[in-house]
């Protein structure tokens, strides 16, 4: 007896809006700025002088260096989130070069996600 060939299963489309794969993802991140006072360093979001909403300081911080990296874990944290957005939207795997997250971080899978992040 003849077997039906089957039909092949359709390929989850990862095009973006103009149809074409992604070939690399920009981020724009926040401005932020620091503070010297007289018990340390403090950073904030940097935010525009005609809103009606102060900044949220964080502080003190010992050295130069760890309100910059203060900073740093804070925009690493923004730009996983953005990035983990697109990996899911797009479909990747962790061999796609796009894909370029560590296993630990931020996927949906991973309950820990909101717990991880930096406030």
């Amino acid at each position: 007896m003849p077997t039906k060939p089957k039909a092949p299963t359709p390929k989850a489309s990862t095009a973006g809006p103009n149809g074409k794969q992604p070939t690399s993802f920009l981020y724009a991140l926040k401005h932020w700025q620091v503070e010297r006072r007289a018990h340390g360093w403090w950073v904030a979001e940097a935010i525009p002088t005609f809103a009606a909403v102060r900044p949220t300081w964080h502080g003190p911080f010992a050295t130069i260096e760890t309100a910059c990296l203060a900073i740093a874990r804070r925009l690493a944290a923004e730009t996983a989130d953005r990035h983990t957005r697109h990996i899911e939207h797009h479909r990747l795997k962790p061999a796609d070069p796009l894909y370029g997250l560590k296993p630990t971080t931020r996927l949906a899978g991973n309950g820990k996600a909101k717990a991880d992040s930096v406030a």
